[in-house]
């Protein structure tokens, strides 16, 4: 039986870079799953509370913050009853989910070559273990990296479906404390965009535009029962802070960034700053990049995402700063472009000097995940720190 001709030039043009993605998610499948249940003895204080509240669905009316991390733990359960793990095994999926879209946007955006290294650096980076790792909503602070990639996949297709995808995507993150305003901000970059595809595909965003008020249709309920809710779920705290103490935070951020990390034992290793020395540098190269081509709208988007998640963090309500991190590596994969495309220009036809530049970032690269593995794996467990933290037992 021959193939057909469409389907064999779709895997002649690319089997390559499916081959590649295939590989690096299922090392990345791997890291996120293994010992995923065993490596700290016990659960976190937090992981039990999650999980007590995904128990029911109802739960959802009353407290609809992080309800789609709620709704995955809960279809999880179906699997894997009476077992803390489900909480954990939410937060890998929604970790592997945000690699892809991480994947696919600097792709976009970098090249293949920076996006297979970026990748894989903030794949393994001890912050990124962290979070996608530990049984908490922390990890849907990811989602405006997704957000971001649908974005511009639907800003660049000619086709309806992005659309409601998108609209889907929008509603579930509204659940998200802060996320409205990357939405916000998302609507006025795309407002040409979205009058052109109104025009043309207007049953489609009809569909969309019910599912998105359907999604929402909870969290309408909720807020009206309990306006309060509104001012947690635009990312304000519940006493509103005072100009030094947001000041305080603000300096905190890149100060978190690459000096002094969070004390947090449940989610961080004493107060190792969340970027390693490699990862820094690239950002600074990354910094350049963007600065260089200021014009182009990708480094105003990620500029207004900064300045927005920053501003959010700093406020000192429920936005954590891994809303920011996925964007930092953004940076980063950006400098490891710049390295790449700089030493292929020195040599643009010299193979071996090619593959030696190549391998040498490989090296560096892996060096970096060596660190990040040893990191959350080896070290974090054992610090004295983290062991009364993850006490609770997993079974319920």
């Amino acid at each position: 039986m021959r193939m057909p001709v469409a389907v064999r030039d779709f895997v002649a043009k690319y089997w390559l870079s499916s081959a590649i993605y295939g590989g690096v998610l299922l090392a990345f499948g791997w890291l996120l799953w293994w010992q995923l249940g065993t490596l700290t003895g016990g659960y976190s204080q937090t992981e039990l509370n999650t999980y007590n509240a995904s128990l029911h669905l109802k739960n959802i009316y009353h407290f609809p913050v992080d309800a789609p991390f709620t709704l995955l733990t809960h279809a999880l359960m179906y699997l894997h009853h009476n077992s803390l793990l489900v909480v954990r095994v939410a937060a890998s999926i929604a970790g592997l989910a945000t690699l892809t879209a991480f994947y696919w946007l600097v792709r976009y955006w970098h090249g293949q070559r920076a996006a297979i290294f970026g990748t894989i650096l903030f794949g393994t980076s001890a912050w990124f273990l962290h979070t996608a790792r530990l049984g908490t909503p922390d990890v849907l602070m990811f989602g405006v990296l997704g957000l971001t990639a649908c974005g511009v996949w639907f800003k660049h297709s000619r086709t309806a479906l992005p659309i409601v995808l998108l609209l889907a995507l929008c509603a579930l993150l509204l659940y998200v404390p802060g996320m409205v305003w990357f939405i916000l901000a998302g609507a006025i970059w795309q407002f040409k965009t979205i009058d052109r595809v109104f025009k043309q595909h207007l049953w489609m965003v009809s569909l969309g535009a019910v599912l998105f008020l359907g999604i929402l249709a909870p969290l309408g309920l909720a807020i009206s029962h309990s306006p309060e809710m509104a001012k947690i779920m635009v990312g304000l705290p519940a006493g509103w802070p005072t100009p030094l103490h947001i000041a305080q935070n603000l300096v905190r951020v890149p100060i978190e960034l690459a000096v002094r990390g969070p004390l947090t034992p449940e989610h961080w290793l004493g107060r190792l700053p969340i970027l390693s020395a490699f990862s820094l540098g690239m950002v600074f190269l990354g910094v350049y990049v963007y600065i260089k081509h200021a014009k182009l709208i990708r480094t105003q988007l990620l500029v207004v995402i900064l300045l927005i998640g920053t501003g959010l963090v700093a406020l000192g309500g429920l936005v954590s700063i891994s809303i920011i991190v996925p964007f930092i590596y953004v940076l980063a994969a950006a400098g490891i472009g710049l390295l790449l495309d700089r030493w292929y220009t020195v040599f643009p036809r010299n193979p071996i000097a090619r593959s030696v530049g190549a391998g040498l970032m490989a090296l560096v690269v892996l060096a970096s995940a060596w660190y990040g593995y040893r990191h959350y794996f080896v070290a974090w467990p054992h610090a004295p720190e983290t062991k009364p933290v993850f006490v609770v037992a997993g079974k319920r």
